[in-house]
């Protein structure tokens, strides 16, 4: 028996670690426009030039997260989420980066005393990026499928 609850609980950990983010309970690449019309309040803002989906603005008072300026999800073609977009005070930097780096995979990281501020982490199929330009007043945190990012450089690269 308790090699039983041993083994399940190994198989339960190891489909955690392989499953990609879920910012606002919305999981990059599994989502659907629907689910997250289900739990969110969002405006259509257009088609994503590199994805050919979807994107939609989403109101950051409803996603219980202090301080967040703004939300913006995007979707493929078939409709799955790709990335989650937010933008928050720039001085929400170190709080928000202590947060993922225990959660994620850090892979890289630039935190200067003055100048650009940055982060790389990942988990799954998603880079989460952490962004603070130096003369910003602003930040970013982004999820995003490693298939967009590759899709955006080729396209960069055109």
């Amino acid at each position: 028996m308790k090699l039983k609850t041993i083994l399940a609980a190994m198989l339960l950990t190891t489909t955690f670690i392989h499953a990609d983010p879920s910012p606002f309970g919305l999981e990059i690449g599994t989502s659907t426009i629907g689910m997250m019309k289900e739990k969110y309040n969002s405006k259509f803002i257009g088609i994503n030039n590199i994805s050919q989906g979807d994107v939609y603005d989403l109101d950051p008072s409803e996603l219980g997260i202090e301080g967040m300026q703004s939300a913006r999800v995007i979707y493929d073609k078939s409709g799955k989420l790709m990335g989650v977009f937010t933008t928050f005070p720039k001085g929400k930097f170190q709080y928000l980066f202590g947060q993922m780096k225990s959660k994620y995979k850090l892979v890289s990281s630039t935190i200067p005393f003055v100048g650009d501020t940055s982060a790389k982490l990942t988990n799954g199929n998603t880079e989460i990026q952490l962004v603070a330009p130096h003369l910003s007043f602003e930040m970013e945190m982004n999820y995003v499928d490693k298939s967009l990012l590759k899709a955006a450089k080729q396209k960069k690269r055109e």
